[in-house]
């Protein structure tokens, strides 16, 4: 044992460049394949997130997104259908029951849509263990 020591000895006082490499290299390779790369979260920027979280948020936020113009839409077809049946009844002086009636039905079923996206929402937040978003102060 103490001379299989000794000869380690010998070759690294013979081959201090060759030694100070191989740690440096072994240093690098365990850097390269043992860390894995990471950034700060879009949602929560004090979290550090992976390369596949990253694209799961981004995947989220564009869902997120369409939804939320979706319901822009909804409602700017909603305020467009109501405006339409006021311009009928400034021209005509007359209620047309059936635009009403379709008025009311268009009105309750976005508020039921919106409403329906909160829930799937809700659910799916207490489904995943997702903290409740912060109350916009």
């Amino acid at each position: 044992m103490l001379n299989t020591w000794l000869k380690i000895q010998a070759w690294l006082r013979d081959n201090p460049g060759i030694f100070v490499a191989m740690i440096l290299i072994g240093a690098i390779l365990f850097w390269t394949f043992g860390c894995e790369p990471t950034t700060q979260s879009l949602i929560n920027p004090q979290e550090k997130i992976n390369e596949a979280q990253l694209n799961s948020e981004i995947e989220n936020l564009v869902r997120q997104t369409e939804i939320r113009f979706a319901d822009l839409e909804r409602q700017q077809e909603l305020r467009q259908l109501i405006f339409n049946h006021a311009i009928v009844f400034a021209e005509s002086g007359s209620v047309n029951p059936v635009g009403v009636i379709t008025a009311l039905m268009a009105l309750f079923g976005v508020g039921a849509t919106v409403d329906d996206v909160r829930l799937r929402q809700e659910r799916k937040r207490i489904l995943t263990y997702e903290q409740p978003p912060a109350p916009n102060a």
